[in-house]
């Protein structure tokens, strides 16, 4: 058995990752103030997945960043940034989306 009386302990949290975690948690916390259900943490990527319902909402309210759309075999998916964190959703492709979402090319 080996005492390690003399080592310093591990420091994990940096200050960097301590103001990530706060700005992360901040940002969960208003989302369940605002009633969006989380559906996935992801802390060290930075991301949450929601519901559909609320992320349209907070498309609707303009609460959310940088919406972008990416179809694939059957769902669709959503990405936009909210106080700094990625906020993600999926919706099946035969959802209809109000034609204020809709885009002209």
């Amino acid at each position: 058995m080996h005492a390690s009386i003399s080592e310093k302990p591990l420091k994990v949290l940096t200050p960097l990752l301590a103001g990530s975690l706060r700005a992360f948690n901040d940002a969960a916390r208003t989302l369940r103030r605002l009633e969006v259900r989380l559906n996935h943490f992801d802390p060290t990527g930075n991301r949450l997945t929601i519901d559909a319902e609320g992320g349209r909402r907070l498309l609707q309210q303009r609460l959310v960043d940088g919406f972008t759309r990416s179809a694939s075999a059957g769902s669709t998916k959503y990405t936009v940034q909210f106080m700094g964190v990625t906020l993600e959703w999926r919706e099946a492709i035969s959802y209809t989306r109000p034609e204020e979402w809709a885009t002209t090319h």
